[in-house]
């Protein structure tokens, strides 16, 4: 495996059974050489499934069944601007946290044959990865991302939302990487275009608070500290902490209300656990 898929496997591992199955949309039926069972023969079945032995013994027509496979067709969607500069609860970067999101939903692919491409951006546009299918090509698109996170423009997932609506009209199953965002119209009208169509999950990097053991956070556009001498302030820090709360209840509501499976991750090493119960959720809800 490449750096970047090898950096993701030693936070999330090899184990990816049982991850990505269900789901409403985007799913290719396949047929296994794994023998199921016998059954009727009804008008429209392949003629070349006809068990004529077993159909000669039994005195009716017999078709043998298969186990089938499921494939998804899977797009991400990852913030690659300045927002994702900025510090995760653990320290990491958000960037460096999200490539290895983008990484762990690779390796769950590699077991699957699912293919899996991405678009990935900033305010300026949008840049694309076809969806294909393998090691080399799932390395190469986390190059890309991780490239463009060294020159971002302003940070806009909204954009890259807005060009996956227009431009895929296949069903997909869609995974956002990005930071937590504002719950606003604006992001409201592009989830009702996409979730009328795809399926859709949001893997949400959290924010470094801007009060931490007595220390203020600070803007990641500016480099300015976001409280300053305020942060040790016992009021200002519980005020800002009910805000908080209440703005992190709020994004809940508004993801629920969309009706997508959401997790926020905090560092890299959560990624297996988060990963893991926002795709149970997903499943469940197909």
């Amino acid at each position: 495996m490449g750096t970047h898929l090898n950096r993701a496997r030693a936070r999330f591992g090899t184990d990816t059974r049982g991850l990505l199955e269900g789901g409403r949309h985007a799913l290719l039926h396949t047929r296994t050489l794994e023998f199921d069972e016998l059954r009727p023969y009804v008008p429209g079945d392949d003629v070349r499934d006809i068990d004529w032995k077993a159909s000669a013994r039994s005195g009716s027509v017999l078709i043998k069944r298969f186990v089938s496979e499921k494939h998804h067709k899977i797009l991400l969607v990852a913030d690659s601007g300045r927002n994702m500069r900025g510090l995760a609860p653990d320290g990491e970067r958000k960037c460096a946290v999200a490539l290895n999101v983008l990484g762990a939903l690779g390796l769950i692919t590699l077991g699957r044959a699912d293919e899996i491409g991405m678009v990935y951006g900033d305010a300026r546009g949008s840049l694309r990865a076809r969806q294909r299918r393998g090691e080399n090509h799932i390395e190469s698109m986390l190059a890309g991302y991780h490239t463009h996170t060294a020159t971002p423009g302003p940070s806009d997932i909204v954009h890259q939302l807005t060009y996956v609506a227009t431009h895929y009209r296949h069903p997909l199953l869609i995974v956002v990487v990005s930071d937590e965002p504002d719950p606003d119209d604006r992001l409201g009208d592009a989830l009702d275009r996409l979730t009328a169509r795809h399926d859709v999950m949001w893997a949400m990097i959290a924010d470094m608070p801007a009060v931490e053991a007595g220390r203020g956070g600070y803007d990641v556009l500016s480099g300015r500290p976001v409280l300053g001498p305020a942060a040790v302030d016992p009021r200002v820090v519980a005020a800002y902490r009910s805000a908080e709360d209440r703005r992190t209840q709020h994004l809940a509501e508004f993801m629920a209300g969309h009706g997508i499976s959401h997790a926020t991750i905090a560092g890299s090493d959560e990624i297996r656990r988060r990963i893991t119960a926002m795709t149970r959720v997903w499943s469940r809800a197909g």
